[in-house]
């Protein structure tokens, strides 16, 4: 069987559905970076990739995917009680009702000082704009003090690990190097917090990785604690991408703009969905069997890496009606 690994890169989101396609729908069996891989399609496959006795996270990610994106022994790495209790850090957060409205509130007031600032401008890029005002706003419902020189080059850190996570070549490179630097910039905030030279704000980001105890019920080592304070900073920023879709689409369907200036929130959160839905994100996730499976009348190995479709999954003429439109 021969290795995927430079057709992915070189077809990128297109690789898997023109695999599909040449399998007539089948589960595609192929090999990435030398490993088994079967690739799995459609709404019963979901149910089957996040069935935590068929699919396990631990050594699934490739190591420059955790030196850029994720970050290492994050919470993308753990399965079981350990998975389960690192994963209540985050929940914690995503429960306090009032906590979600202080980052919404600090998102507006980042929009309503950008609008100001973009009033003079002959040209405005998006994207950049966009970037800089999320970082801003969830530093600052973080508990993470960033000064605006700070907060831009924090800005363009967070924008180049997501860039650079699946991008041979310099981009990468850039994303390492701005992942080590504020994984090192926030262990050190983490240990000064537990030291008292610093207060975190009560609920904060920044207080609750600090203090959250891991299944062994110890704390999270200052870096382990860094990364997880980035894997709720990072996708956060990582909405830049959502935000300018987003923009595009209002652009080539400009018929969207007025039900969505008077404020009709069930448009609002439709339109979301399909901005989501139509433009790529990731072309997949991926994990390891457990055990030795069977799906679809197709045997899976143990150990090997199953991938579930989203991209392909997403624009499925079979799920959708004009997948493209």
């Amino acid at each position: 069987m021969f290795d995927s690994t430079m057709a992915l890169l070189v077809q990128g989101y297109a690789w898997l559905p023109d695999r599909r396609r040449r399998s007539r729908g089948r589960p595609v069996h192929t090999r990435l970076m030398g490993k088994d891989t079967v690739a799995l399609h459609g709404p019963e496959a979901v149910r089957f990739f996040y069935d935590e006795s068929h699919v396990q996270r631990q050594g699934a990610l490739p190591g420059p995917l955790l030196d850029t994106l994720f970050g290492r022994g994050a919470v993308h790495t753990l399965d079981g009680p350990q998975h389960r209790v690192r994963k209540a850090l985050f929940m914690s957060l995503l429960k306090d009702r009032e906590g979600l409205a202080s980052l919404a509130d600090h998102l507006g007031a980042e929009w309503g000082r950008a609008r100001e600032r973009w009033a003079g401008d002959d040209e405005v890029v998006l994207f950049d704009e966009a970037g800089l005002l999320l970082t801003r706003a969830v530093c600052a419902w973080s508990g993470i003090p960033r000064t605006e020189d700070k907060a831009r080059r924090t800005a363009r850190d967070l924008l180049a690990m997501v860039d650079g996570f699946a991008s041979p070549g310099p981009r990468h490179l850039r994303a390492r190097r701005a992942r080590a630097r504020q994984e090192a910039w926030l262990a050190r905030q983490v240990e000064a917090v537990r030291n008292g030279r610093e207060k975190a704000p009560a609920g904060s980001v920044l207080a609750t990785a600090a203090a959250h105890a891991d299944a062994d019920g110890q704390p999270l080592d200052a870096h382990t604690a860094a990364v997880e304070i980035l894997n709720v900073i990072r996708p956060t920023v990582a909405v830049t991408w959502f935000l300018t879709f987003a923009a595009h689409a209002l652009h080539r369907r400009p018929e969207h703009r007025e039900l969505l200036a008077g404020g009709d929130t069930a448009h609002a959160r439709a339109f979301a969905h399909e901005v989501r839905r139509f433009y790529p994100f990731a072309p997949f996730v991926g994990g390891l069997a457990t055990t030795d499976l069977r799906w679809d009348g197709q045997d899976i190995r143990a150990g090997s890496m199953v991938l579930l479709d989203l991209y392909g999954q997403n624009h499925d003429p079979g799920l959708w009606p004009e997948p493209y439109t």
